[in-house]
């Protein structure tokens, strides 16, 4: 009875939410953590450790330890991306707590009037700190909930808001095959300046399957769609198969607004540690990311 109501609750509250127009605070759209952004971002049913807190608050209770996840990603023209987030308690009830951060230096201050030098330089930064909750609920059921408060700054402006995100996981659908959704950024800004910046809804659901008896049962398929309000829906593939105990390679592909994009990056893991690395590149031909992140269990 009370996973109906889960389920019935998540698109209630979906549909409730059709009218609103959300296509701002663009640091809640970007990938974090290296071993996801490999897979293009088809991760809604793979996160267990405290990277699930972005990706879907309920795979916080499918890990096996207390976990820690630290990212790192350097963007074009000096534009920074960083993660981090502890998952403080483990077990029945699970806990974490995340912060997502975006940083955009050296922007030119200008007047009205053209002028060859600027009058000087501002920066403009969205920040996320978010505590999530996940439990197991019943035999490979996952339920979470990540609480956000939102905070942005352009020039000299600056306004707080706050999100929610809600997550499902069912383990074992099939055999080796799990699926999750997760229902994100309902929520709202502050009037930055005279008007409010609307949050980007998105919906990920996917599915994660360990292929049996082939390539000793070590290669994954995952796939997801994202859609996101005003926008359109995103259709990401990811293929993870683990070499041996101590290495990981991953790949990915997702449509662009224009084209296909191509992802790639390996995972290292060394006992309690692992270090994952992610090669993305952006539309357009304008370069491509390069994201590291570091995961501790204990």
């Amino acid at each position: 009875m009370l996973k109906k109501l889960v389920i019935l609750s998540l698109v209630l509250v979906f549909n409730s939410l059709q009218a609103q127009s959300n296509t701002g605070f663009v640091l809640l759209k970007m990938d974090v953590d290296a071993r996801a952004a490999a897979l293009a971002g088809a991760y809604s049913a793979v996160p267990n450790d405290a990277s699930a807190a972005f990706w879907n608050p309920a795979g916080l209770s499918l890990a096996e330890n207390t976990t820690i996840n630290v990212m790192h990603n350097d963007w074009l023209w000096d534009i920074s991306h960083s993660f981090a987030a502890v998952q403080f308690i483990q077990g029945e009830h699970n806990l974490a707590l995340s912060v997502n951060y975006l940083q955009i230096p050296g922007i030119a201050i200008r007047g009205t009037t053209p002028t060859d030098e600027p009058a000087g330089t501002s920066e403009a930064y969205n920040l996320a700190l978010a505590l999530s909750y996940a439990r197991e609920y019943e035999k490979d059921w996952h339920i979470g909930i990540s609480v956000k408060y939102l905070f942005e700054k352009y020039y000299f402006v600056s306004a707080p808001g706050w999100a929610l995100d809600l997550g499902l996981i069912r383990k074992n659908v099939f055999e080796n095959l799990d699926w999750g959704i997760t229902l994100q950024n309902i929520g709202k800004m502050a009037a930055l300046d005279k008007q409010e910046t609307p949050l980007p809804l998105m919906i990920r659901t996917g599915i994660a399957y360990q292929i049996p008896e082939l390539l000793d049962n070590n290669l994954r398929i995952i796939s997801d769609l994202l859609w996101i309000k005003d926008e359109k829906m995103y259709v990401k593939f990811g293929l993870e198969y683990a070499i041996s105990e101590y290495l990981v390679i991953r790949s990915g592909l997702k449509n662009g607004n224009e084209n296909l994009l191509f992802t790639a990056g390996l995972g290292i893991n060394y006992q309690s540690f692992h270090l994952d690395y992610a090669y993305a590149p952006f539309e357009y031909d304008l370069g491509s990311s390069n994201r590291i992140s570091v995961g501790l269990s204990f």
